[in-house]
């Protein structure tokens, strides 16, 4: 019941989620004509109190359910984790799923997608954008976030700010600019890849290019690194977001991994359906995500595994996390771990290991 009342009082305020927003907007609006309706014709009291009475009842009870304070609204992410330069802002395209009811047997699930900036010092929300299911977070690139838009048969690309969410360059500026690039951009993200401030793609001609943010050149290799990233982050979301790992190292991030999930101390979890979601090469160290039981609605467990001295570092609890999602994301800084885990965004301190951040990304407010 707390947590309902909490829901139903967040509710009420704006939080970047665009059906939510417009329909806030739309409950407030009737709001106020009522009351300039009851002004201006000077209805009696009771009058008054009765359409007052209604359009509350009404208002309360569209609110429950279609702005989704009643309704469930799981949250997975859709890209990797990013931050600025300083660290101190971090972004992420997220996905809330909406269950539409049930139509012959099958449900239907409308998905909304936004982009949110957290400030990871203070907790709070740095700001958001709605977006849609043909737009690509693509990566860091250029001194901004790439944006893919797939537009029909044609890819367009555009550029964000990441401190403030404003565009940098608009899709007509970017087509504008980077012409040579537009000529050859397929419409499909996943033909794309930035690794350290270069933009390698497969050209709709077949041909596979890099671009520095200046020339576009012919480059083979551009073939493998997408090749590799595709397997990689099909383990390892975000792998590359995090590490500078070379991406001709694929083969060996994927024995370590299977490596680390040989060890003893790991198979002692092995019903708990343990996942590795990160690793360091350099130190011979991986993250690994384990539920607590085997329930669906357990919380998760995080634990740091030394290869070289074959044990565990450390474990800690990050609470539940929605079927949607099912394992936690994780981008590691040098100070913190931060840790996107379903609905929540999490901050580890990583001497303490401490929360020092928990955002609620449904509701895009830190949690107390």
């Amino acid at each position: 019941m707390e947590q309902f009342l909490q829901r139903y009082l967040y509710s009420w305020c704006l939080n970047g989620w665009l059906i939510h927003d417009i329909f806030l907007y739309v409950i407030l609006g009737l709001g106020l004509l009522l009351v300039l309706f009851i002004v201006i014709k000077r209805k009696r009291l009771i009058t008054s109190s009765i359409l007052l009475i209604i359009f509350l009842l009404i208002s309360n009870f569209l609110m429950i359910i279609f702005g989704l304070a009643g309704r469930a609204f799981p949250i997975k992410s859709d890209s990797a984790i990013y931050t600025d330069d300083s660290q101190s802002i971090a972004v992420q395209m997220v996905r809330g799923s909406e269950n539409n009811g049930t139509s012959n047997g099958i449900t239907h699930i409308i998905s909304h997608y936004l982009l949110v900036a957290v400030n990871i010092e203070t907790g709070e929300k740095q700001w958001t954008q709605s977006s849609s299911s043909k737009e690509t977070l693509i990566g860091k690139f250029m001194g901004g976030l790439l944006i893919h838009h797939r537009d029909d048969e044609f890819g367009q690309l555009s550029l964000l700010d990441m401190t403030t969410g404003k565009e940098i360059l608009s899709e007509k500026e970017f087509r504008q600019q980077h012409q040579p690039l537009i000529d050859v951009l397929s419409n499909g993200a996943h033909q794309m890849v930035a690794l350290e401030n270069n933009l390698y793609l497969e050209g709709v001609d077949g041909k596979f290019y890099r671009y520095d943010g200046k020339t576009l050149s012919e480059e083979p290799k551009a073939k493998d690194y997408l090749s590799a990233r595709f397997f990689i982050e099909a383990s390892l979301p975000g792998y590359f977001a995090t590490h500078q790992q070379p991406v001709e190292d694929d083969q060996a991030i994927n024995n370590f991994s299977r490596a680390v999930l040989t060890e003893p101390a790991i198979q002692a979890y092995q019903n708990l359906e343990p996942k590795v979601i990160d690793v360091d090469i350099a130190q011979k160290t991986a993250i690994v995500s384990y539920r607590k039981t085997q329930r669906e609605s357990a919380d998760h467990i995080l634990l740091l595994y030394d290869m070289n001295k074959h044990q565990i570092i450390w474990e800690e609890n990050i609470g539940i996390i929605n079927q949607e999602q099912q394992q936690p994301g994780v981008r590691i800084l040098e100070n913190t771990y931060v840790i996107q885990a379903g609905d929540r965004l999490v901050v580890l301190d990583k001497e303490t290991r401490k929360k020092t951040v928990h955002y609620h990304l449904r509701w895009n407010r830190p949690i107390d």
